[in-house]
């Protein structure tokens, strides 16, 4: 069984202003040793916090596809070129190659879930 709690994780700052801890970990760092490692054709999975008011610059991943799950907050979500509002309990997909870029609109963080596969 594995159960890791993004307290026990030690983060790492992301496109500037955003927070995050890999909760688990797959093929990118495949090692049975490792203990948060699991589902091979997964990348990561994160607990993110974007501070309020910034933003991720626009980026785009060739080699896999992203999740973002709204855990608490609000803002906007640009996926190439189209923006939409997004809030707690909206998941968003973002395909492999897609542009996107995640905004803080609210006061405090936008705390959200960021699921990784490989393509």
């Amino acid at each position: 069984m594995n159960i890791t709690n993004w307290r026990q994780v030690s983060p790492t700052i992301v496109h500037d202003y955003g927070i995050d801890y890999k909760l688990l970990k797959g093929q990118a760092n495949f090692d049975p040793a490792v203990p948060n490692f699991c589902m091979k054709g997964m990348l990561y999975v994160a607990y993110a916090m974007l501070q309020a008011g910034k933003a991720y610059q626009s980026h785009a991943h060739g080699d896999h596809e992203e999740v973002y799950y709204i855990i608490s907050g609000h803002g906007s979500i640009t996926v190439n070129g189209e923006t939409r509002t997004v809030r707690d309990g909206d998941a968003i997909y973002i395909p492999a190659g897609d542009s996107h870029s995640i905004a803080n609109t609210g006061d405090e963080f936008l705390v959200f879930l960021a699921f990784s596969a490989q393509v």
